[in-house]
């Protein structure tokens, strides 16, 4: 459950919300003798957004993600019925004050020659952002009984730990991928063994809308994505002075397709399992090439429209696993769920194939890759004392990154690098989920973890882990996986901690510090360095009121400069209806979260927020206000991570409220 002190404060458009209202007051009878179920979840937010003091002069987003207004909506509703879910998610998104490239403010910073980019630039950063979108996100039918489940439409998949495929929800990336298509899982138990096969193909389905930044993506067209953004509503990008096409409507998403499988068997406590999975990827390389073959050349006005009509993205600083129109991955793994009732160990082996490079990727001299992974953890417990180890050895194996336009450098104003870290592969990192990796080190990386926990009594115990990992393409892309020292970086990374019950179990407290240390070959020391403090108290003061502090505070070095990031709050809480929440985060501009300020110095954010559970659904007052929350203030932007999974996010400054109505 995520704490109070993290969560969104935001509320609903009453409009929206009564729109919801009659399909929860239905009273469903039976329906052929079987009991039928309603469930509906209404979310709701408004939003204002300030100026966050992000501006750069030499980047046009970071002028534009300032003095506008959003209302965000999403309703979910499931069905169940006998063996039946049918389940619908609707997302939308308004956007009633938005920026604009004919701004007064912004045509004079223009002007004044203080930005260095055009109103042109500017309308190819916002063609693609604040774009008033309603759409059908999450649609599904499953079927079940003993031993089977179908699926249509929507769902979440995952094939071993993640080396082979793996989409699922990231709330705290603002991620959320699914596979649209159709998945059958069969079980059956045999006694003496244990078989169970998993099928799955579809088109993988990303989210559409960002919600941090406004950035929308425009898919190519899909029978299976009806009323999705597509090319067509992306709309051609014009000169604002005469009006004229200056590039033809194009996608930022390629829809991925995807097949896979798994086969596990079970028997006197070992399970054996093996994972296939096909990725396939949309691509018009040959059909550009050709249409600019019988056009001449790749310049001038019909060179565009084959442009438009046959999209290829640019790939320089993609995800190299981008590159490749077919990619094979498949594993096979060895459980032991447990040792002598006290521990478990876990191995899989996989390996990679990257074919059908793209043309342009292929005149480069580059071909065809495969690679292979290892990973295996085990667990031993033994009276208080609990150890675990966990380790990697991977070789030019990728993560399977989707076919989006990410390029943040590209300037043709199709592109949504806000996606870059949309993935359908999580190979598992044997690190805190929390560590902000440098470039891509899992690429070629040997390493492992061990942790070690001992507990004095149920109330109080402490830990410790320590781990070590070799990595040749954290420093710089080194695909080939060369063991050159030029390549070469090793880490340390260590941390101790303790967790402590309180009051019966109503305080505790948690409480961990670490460090991690990267050396690099290449530079003959130091290449990057972080130390940290992480809390979480709680004290219960008297009945149902408790304080709440949290927080996380780092020092980071890296390229010569040291810099400082971090949030505490303090939250007083009257379980389990209203917590009142104070906050003050910071950042240093050496880590890119903030224009440097006046003097010199450390970015400050502060802000408070309400949150409000009404604690029960017996009335219908408690159901339309089932959650409220309020946030006003600003919070610090930078790169956040979840198990190797990064994306940047922008500072923000203004006010979210947010309504949450069950029924």
């Amino acid at each position: 459950m995520r704490s109070p002190l993290h969560a969104s404060c935001a509320c609903l458009s009453a409009a929206l919300l009564l729109a919801a209202l009659p399909a929860a007051a239905v009273d469903l009878p039976n329906v052929g003798g079987e009991p039928m179920a309603v469930d509906v979840v209404n979310t709701a937010a408004a939003v204002y957004h300030f100026d966050n003091r992000n501006d750069n002069p030499n980047i046009t987003a970071r002028h534009l993600d300032d003095n506008y207004g959003e209302l965000l909506e999403r309703l979910d509703a499931q069905i169940n019925w006998w063996r039946l879910q049918l389940g619908a998610r609707i997302n939308a998104s308004f956007y009633p004050i938005s920026p604009s490239a004919t701004d007064i403010d912004l045509q004079r910073k223009v002007l004044r020659k203080e930005v260095n980019f055009g109103l042109d630039d500017a309308a190819r950063e916002l063609h693609s952002r604040y774009r008033t979108t309603v759409y059908p996100a999450k649609l599904w039918l499953t079927y079940t009984q003993p031993g089977v489940e179908a699926t249509v439409g929507d769902f979440y998949a995952q094939l071993g730990r993640g080396l082979v495929f793996s989409v699922r929800k990231l709330d705290e990336l603002a991620i959320d991928t699914t596979v649209r298509g159709g998945r059958l899982v069969l079980d059956k138990d045999f006694q003496v063994l244990r078989l169970e096969a998993t099928a799955f193909a579809g088109q993988m389905n990303p989210l559409r809308v960002d919600e941090a930044s406004g950035r929308r993506l425009h898919g190519d067209g899909s029978p299976l994505f009806f009323l999705f953004p597509g090319r067509d509503s992306a709309g051609d990008l014009r000169d604002l002075r005469t009006q004229e096409v200056t590039a033809k409507a194009r996608p930022n998403y390629l829809e991925d397709t995807a097949l896979g499988g798994r086969l596990e068997v079970g028997v006197k406590g070992v399970e054996i399992a093996a994972n296939g999975s096909l990725l396939l990827r949309k691509s018009y390389t040959e059909e550009l090439l050709r249409c600019q073959r019988e056009h001449g050349g790749d310049e001038g006005d019909a060179v565009g429209a084959c442009a438009a009509e046959y999209p290829e993205f640019e790939l320089t600083g993609a995800p190299h696993a981008q590159r490749f129109n077919e990619i094979r991955t498949f594993s096979g793994s060895v459980s032991v769920p447990s040792v002598a009732n006290h521990g478990d160990v876990y191995v899989e082996v996989a390996g990679q194939q990257l074919r059908e490079r793209h043309r342009a990727s292929a005149a480069a001299g580059q071909g065809d890759l495969s690679g292979y992974a290892v990973y295996a953890a085990a667990n031993a417990r033994g009276g208080p004392v609990a150890f675990l180890l966990e380790g990697k050895h991977y070789r030019r194996f990728f993560s399977l990154s989707s076919n989006i336009d990410t390029n943040a450098l590209s300037n043709v104003g199709f592109n949504a690098p806000e996606f870059a870290g949309v993935a359908y592969s999580q190979p598992p990192t044997a690190e805190p989920i929390y560590t902000k990796p440098l470039g891509a080190p899992n690429v070629c990386v040997t390493g492992g973890r061990g942790r070690v926990d001992y507990r004095f009594n149920r109330s109080t115990a402490v830990y410790a882990w320590l781990g070590r990992y070799v990595s040749f393409s954290e420093r710089e892309e080194n695909n080939d996986c060369k063991t050159d020292d030029r390549y070469r970086t090793g880490t340390w990374d260590t941390a101790v901690g303790a967790e402590i019950d309180l009051d019966s179990g109503r305080s505790h407290v948690r409480a961990w510090a670490g460090g991690r240390q990267v050396d690099a070959a290449a530079v003959d020391g130091l290449f990057y360095s972080e130390s940290y403090v992480r809390y979480d108290v709680v004290k219960h003061l008297a009945g149902p009121f408790s304080l709440q502090v949290q927080g996380n505070n780092q020092r980071q070095y890296k390229t010569d400069a040291y810099g400082f990031e971090g949030e505490n709050y303090i939250a007083l809480q009257w379980s389990p209806h209203l917590t009142a929440i104070l906050g003050h985060e910071y950042t240093s501009p050496e880590l890119g979260g903030c224009e440097v300020p006046e003097g010199g110095g450390i970015c400050h954010y502060f802000n408070g927020g309400l949150q409000w559970k009404s604690g029960g659904s017996g009335t219908a007052l408690q159901q339309v206000f089932d959650t409220a929350q309020l946030f006003v203030g600003q919070r610090r932007g930078g790169l956040r991570c979840v198990s190797g999974v990064c994306r940047v996010f922008p500072s923000f400054e203004g006010a979210r409220l947010e309504l949450v109505s069950r029924f």
